[in-house]
């Protein structure tokens, strides 16, 4: 009788925990909204970044040197190519930039941080100044 008790009191308090974990797990918003590459008509919000003359001519991902004057950018969740409109929330100015490189830091992806702007395709939506920004990505052409 004792270890039904027991069992009972285990077992209940066993469901309650995992009943409640599953309730306060929260994904970052990026991560949540896209995990695999979609078609074409794809919308996305989060938070984008720069970066700028310190990563100059070194190697990105796809092989070739960065320039932080074309309109490039970095993100893990379109293919090399991609071309994608980017909106700023504040200002609502937009530009198009390719994927030509991968990031954020995955520790800022899990932040909301959803993709890194070359220096010249920031300035197109926003001041430098505020380095972070609110953004809408949409995607305008895959490539095959």
């Amino acid at each position: 009788m004792k270890i039904i008790r027991g069992f009972r009191k285990t077992g209940g308090l066993l469901i309650f925990v995992a009943v409640a974990w599953c309730c306060f797990i929260v994904e970052p918003a990026a991560i949540a909204t896209m995990t695999s590459p979609s078609p074409a008509d794809s919308v996305m919000a989060g938070y984008a970044s720069y970066y700028s003359y310190e990563c100059a001519d070194k190697p990105m991902a796809n092989g070739r040197r960065f320039d932080p004057e074309k309109r490039t950018c970095a993100s893990w969740f379109y293919k090399f190519g991609t071309v994608l409109e980017i909106k700023s929330l504040d200002t609502a100015r937009a530009t198009e930039v390719v994927v030509t490189d991968r990031g954020p830091n995955k520790r800022f992806v899990k932040g909301g941080r959803i993709i890194d702007l070359s220096k010249r395709a920031f300035e197109d939506i926003d001041e430098l100044d505020k380095g972070i920004i609110r953004v809408v990505v949409t995607v305008k052409s895959v490539p095959k």
